[in-house]
C-alpha cells in the first residue's frame, strides 16, 4: 500500500515538472516569435527622371536561311536540327559528278592550249628571225622588196597566233576558276557559328538554285528589339551606352544600342535595338526595359528590397515606435518606376526618414520587431542615365 502511494507521488511530481517545462517553452517561443528580427532602411527624397516600362522581343543577332547556289540532287546532309556548327563546317553535299567531269575536260583543254601556245611561240620566233635576216639582206640589195614584205607579214602573223594562243589559255583559266567556284558551292558550309534550327533538305531531294536547305541561328549574342511609344522620341535624342534588360526575371546589361528613327504608322512606335550576350536565352523570348519620360522631379524613394507584392498590390512595412517597442505596420504604396536599386513610390503614409523594412519582410506579420539598420542604405542613382535598369515585374504600376 505504501509502495503504491509512493509511485503515485512520483508520477504526480513528473507530470508537474513536464507542465512547468511546457509553459516555459511556450512562453519563450512566444517571446521569440513576438520579437521578429528585421533590417530596415530609410525613406529618402531624390530628384529623378520618371521612367516607363517598355517591352520587346529577343531576336538572334544573325539568322539565315541557307540556300543552294547550284541545282542538283542532295547526296548527303551532315547535320540535324539542334546541331551546333562552326563557321566553314560542311552542312550539305550536292551531287557534283557532272561538274567534276566538266573540270577534267577543261583541264585537258588547258593542257592542249598550252601546247598550241608553245608551237605558236616557236613559229613566231622563227618568222621574226627570218624577217631580221631579210632586212639585212635588203639593205645590200640581196633580196627583192616583195620577199621582204612577205617575211614581215609572216612575222606579224606569227605574233598574232602567239597572242591568240595566250588569250585562249587565259580563257580556260577563267573557266577553271568558275568550275572551282561551282564545285565549292555544291558543298554548303556554315557562314557563321550557330545552331541548325530547321532542316528542309533530305538525301535524294532535288534542290533548285535558290531553294532553302537549312536554317542557321547564331547563339550567345542576341538583340533586344524594344517597341517604344512615339512620345519617347523627344526624351531619347541620343542612344545611351548601355541599358538594363529584364528577361524572365534575369537582369542583363545591353550594349551597342541603336535607335531606329522610323515610327510605325499603325502601332505608333519606333524601335530601340540593344545587343546582349547570354547562352541561356533564346530568340523569341520577351524582354522589358525602362525608358526615361518627362523632366526630372522630386520623388520619394525606397530600396527595391522594401517592396513586397501581395497579389496585384504593393506595400512596404514601416517601423514605428510604441513606447519602448518597435512595431511593423504594412503601408500600401504605388510604385511609379524603378531606377537602379531603388523604387520611386507614392504613399500618403510615408515621409522622408521613415524606416522601411528591407530584409525579413516576406513573411513578416504586423507586430513587435527588433529592427536593425541595413548595412546598405538607399543609394543615390545616376540621374543622367539615358535608360535605367529594368528591374520590375509586369504587374507593377506604370507598365505600358
Amino acid at each position: 500500500m505504501r509502495q503504491h502511494s509512493f509511485l503515485n507521488s512520483i508520477k504526480a511530481s513528473a507530470l508537474a515538472i513536464i507542465g512547468i517545462a511546457s509553459v516555459t517553452i511556450v512562453f519563450f517561443s512566444t517571446a521569440v516569435s513576438a520579437n521578429q528580427v528585421v533590417r530596415f532602411s530609410t525613406v529618402t527624397e531624390q530628384e529623378l527622371q520618371a521612367h516607363k516600362r517598355v517591352t520587346g522581343t529577343l531576336k538572334a543577332h544573325s539568322q539565315t536561311r541557307i540556300a543552294s547556289a547550284e541545282a542538283g540532287i542532295v547526296t548527303k546532309v551532315f547535320v540535324n536540327e539542334g546541331d551546333t556548327v562552326t563557321v566553314g563546317q560542311p552542312l550539305l553535299q550536292i551531287d557534283n559528278r557532272k561538274m567534276l567531269a566538266e573540270k577534267s575536260r577543261l583541264v585537258a583543254e588547258y593542257a592542249l592550249a598550252e601546247a598550241k601556245h608553245a608551237l605558236a611561240q616557236a613559229e613566231f620566233d622563227l618568222a621574226e628571225a627570218d624577217f631580221t635576216a631579210y632586212k639585212q639582206s635588203a639593205s645590200k640589195n640581196a633580196i627583192s622588196e616583195q620577199r621582204l614584205r612577205q617575211s614581215k607579214a609572216a612575222a606579224l602573223a606569227g605574233k598574232a597566233n602567239e597572242l591568240a594562243a595566250q588569250e585562249a589559255i587565259k580563257a580556260l583559266q577563267a573557266q577553271l576558276r568558275f568550275i572551282e567556284v561551282r564545285l565549292a558551292d555544291m558543298t554548303i558550309k556554315a557562314p557563321f557559328n550557330g545552331q541548325i534550327t530547321q532542316r528542309q533538305a533530305e538525301p535524294g531531294q532535288w534542290l533548285g538554285a535558290g531553294d532553302n536547305a537549312l536554317t542557321l541561328t547564331s547563339q550567345g549574342k542576341l538583340e533586344a528589339w524594344l517597341d517604344v511609344p512615339e512620345r519617347f522620341a523627344q526624351h531619347i535624342r541620343t542612344a545611351p551606352k548601355n541599358v538594363g534588360l529584364n528577361v524572365g526575371g534575369k537582369m542583363l546589361n545591353g550594349s551597342n544600342i541603336s535607335i531606329l528613327r522610323n515610327v510605325d504608322s499603325r502601332a505608333r512606335t519606333f524601335k530601340v535595338v540593344s545587343q546582349v550576350e547570354s547562352s541561356q536565352l533564346m530568340p523569341g523570348m520577351s524582354v522589358s526595359a525602362w525608358l526615361p519620360e518627362g523632366d526630372k522631379s522630386q520623388y520619394l524613394t525606397v530600396p527595391k528590397d522594401a517592396i513586397v507584392q501581395r497579389g496585384s498590390n504593393n506595400l512596404v512595412y514601416k517601423v514605428t515606435s510604441s513606447g519602448d517597442k518597435q512595431m511593423a505596420a504594412p503601408v500600401p504604396v504605388s510604385v511609379l518606376f524603378h531606377q537602379g536599386n531603388i523604387a520611386a513610390v507614392i504613399s500618403p503614409q510615408l515621409a522622408v526618414d521613415d524606416k522601411v523594412i528591407t530584409e525579413g519582410n516576406e513573411r513578416l506579420m504586423p507586430g513587435p520587431v527588433v529592427a536593425v539598420v541595413d548595412s546598405v542604405d538607399s543609394v543615390e542613382v545616376d540621374t543622367n542615365a539615358g535608360i535605367a535598369d529594368a528591374s520590375i515585374s509586369s504587374t507593377e504600376s506604370g507598365a505600358l
